[in-house]
């Protein structure tokens, strides 16, 4: 008898030795707390931009504000109306005459203006070698000089901001075209119709599919090769912000005050979660948690395997803008001409030392 025990217990040791062990939870990110907070001169004007040095934030009597990201602290300030966009090591200003400015991160120097002859309000996409400007038209700059690489000979009507892919150019256009373009001749590759403007941009992942909400109701699944349809879900109002990825599922925010979870591969629906009001941005992955910023001043929280609501917060203001989330922080602009990083619990703000040496 004593050596069947010890034949059972071996047995069970080794099968215990190789079950995996389950995954240890994500720390809650609730409740969040404020890194900091900074009051401004100026309304600000959406977006926020940012990159892995600096917060910048425009303002509408002209001026470019570049914020530390650590502590808030301003950096410079310069004299450069319009729409701001940031990458690694670039910075582009966009006026709504089509006019761009780019200038050094670092200083807030000038590097070059140029013309790109599209007039609009879209925000410019940067997007390696790029700069893509979008409006009454569609124009591809280049980041080193400001050259026009090209332009886009169809009228089309950019109304969503254009998204780089490893196939090429996604951009939504007024008449409720998704069109991919050929990212170093602007030539046309496929289209998609939909009903209505698009003003959602797409969500490309890793497999190759394209995720679209849709400003007629839907929620839709591409393929990026030809841009056929795999799936779609209706909805009970309009998509107007980028869909998010959190494994098996895509996530979406819609204006009816809902925000849905659909399987990525099935296109059936995973759950839904009613928000405290319409939503001001997309989905915010962070681990298995998701945020939603609603209006006028709330982010809320939720499971991302069931939808179950974790948390929320309320602003002392009205949100101005769609919240920026990096590296466990949250960055908020609100109507009171404040700015806010707000540190998510469990989870500390990274700031790699190679950030101080960087030019």
């Amino acid at each position: 008898m004593k050596a069947q025990a010890l034949v059972l217990a071996a047995l069970l040791a080794a099968h215990s030795g190789c079950a995996r062990p389950p995954r240890p939870p994500d720390p809650p990110i609730f409740p969040l707390g404020t890194a900091w907070a900074v009051a401004l001169e100026g309304s600000i004007e959406p977006p926020l931009a940012l990159d892995e040095r600096r917060l910048y934030v425009a303002t509408r009597d002209g001026f470019l504000r570049a914020l530390d990201r650590r502590n808030g602290g301003e950096a410079w300030r310069v004299r450069a109306p319009g729409l701001v966009s940031a990458a690694p090591g670039v910075l582009v200003v966009r006026a709504p005459g089509g006019g761009v400015t780019s200038l050094q991160p670092r200083t807030g120097g000038v590097r070059w203006t140029a013309e790109s002859g599209v007039p609009g309000t879209l925000p410019a996409a940067i997007d390696r070698d790029l700069v893509f400007v979008g409006g009454q038209g569609l124009a591809a700059l280049e980041v080193a000089g400001g050259k026009v690489a090209w332009a886009a000979r169809e009228q089309a009507i950019v109304t969503s901001g254009p998204v780089g892919t490893p196939k090429g150019l996604l951009v939504g256009e007024a008449d409720g075209t998704l069109r991919l373009r050929e990212r170093t001749t602007g030539a046309t590759e496929w289209t998609f119709k939909t009903g209505e403007e698009l003003q959602a941009p797409p969500f490309v992942d890793e497999r190759g599919d394209v995720f679209l909400g849709t400003s007629d109701r839907r929620l839709l699944r591409l393929s990026l090769d030809s841009g056929k349809q795999k799936w779609r879900w209706k909805v009970g109002a309009d998509v107007r912000s980028r869909a998010a990825v959190a494994g098996p599922l895509v996530l979406f925010t819609s204006f009816d005050a809902t925000l849905y979870a659909i399987q990525r591969g099935s296109g059936k629906l995973a759950w839904r979660a009613g928000l405290p009001s319409r939503p001001l941005s997309g989905a915010l992955i962070v681990g298995r948690t998701v945020l939603v910023a609603c209006h006028e001043n709330e982010l809320v929280g939720f499971s991302v395997a069931d939808g179950r609501p974790v948390g929320s917060l309320k602003l002392p203001a009205e949100i101005a803008a769609p919240p920026l989330l990096d590296r466990g922080r949250v960055f908020v602009a609100l109507r009171d001409r404040s700015v806010h990083a707000l540190s998510l619990a469990g989870l500390e703000a990274t700031d790699p030392a190679a950030e101080a040496a960087q030019p």
